[in-house]
């Protein structure tokens, strides 16, 4: 990992996975690896890109909003 990011996975559907993707409909789903009963959702790359990004800018406004707090207290404690 020199760039120190995971490696990308590339999975491909089975024919047979790819029907029972078929037949569910639309929105997201959902697979369960069964050794761990882990739930995953599968979503397309574009949505998956698009709700990253908005969870991206809403951290960095969550950490400016912290700073901005700590700074305003720390000001409030300098007033006499």
């Amino acid at each position: 990992m020199p760039n120190g990011k995971m490696p990308t996975m590339n999975i491909e559907l089975t024919r047979e996975q790819q029907e029972a993707l078929d037949h569910q409909g639309r929105g997201p789903q959902r697979v369960v690896d069964p050794r761990t009963h882990t739930a995953y959702v599968l979503v397309p790359e574009n949505e998956y890109e698009a709700m990253r990004e908005i969870l991206e800018d809403e951290r960095r406004e969550r950490a400016i909003h912290a700073v901005a707090l700590r700074n305003a207290a720390d000001r409030l404690d300098e007033i006499p």
